[in-house]
């Protein structure tokens, strides 16, 4: 008889403190983000650029969500935006599997903590 198996763990995603230590305060974010979704509406955005919008798009909203989260809101629109613009980057980055299924917004700190450095 074999011994049972283990389930496999997930990926283990940064905290929010983690991926948000080095991002540029809220304010800052959405400026760019407005910015950059004006932009995005013309001819002048280049797709190379997409990634970079979704990130931080989904990014701001997390951080939006974990601050009313913080405050006892739990019933938020930015929650469900975070999830949504989280799915959007999993699609583009062709990342979809079960750990960022169960957890997107897990992904969104991942990949934000990643760009941050590099940035």
């Amino acid at each position: 008889m074999s011994p049972p198996t283990l389930p496999v763990p997930g990926p283990v995603w940064p905290t929010p403190e983690q991926a948000y230590a080095l991002a540029p305060n809220l304010i800052r974010e959405i400026g760019w983000t407005a910015r950059t979704a004006r932009l995005a509406a013309s001819e002048l955005f280049r797709e190379e650029d997409a990634r970079e919008y979704w990130l931080r798009k989904a990014a701001l909203l997390d951080r939006i969500a974990l601050h009313d989260e913080s405050d006892g809101i739990h019933d938020n629109d930015a929650a469900e935006l975070a999830e949504a613009a989280a799915a959007h980057l999993i699609d583009t980055d062709q990342a979809r599997d079960p750990a960022t299924d169960a957890d997107p917004r897990g992904y969104i700190r991942q990949e934000y903590a990643r760009w941050i450095r590099h940035h």
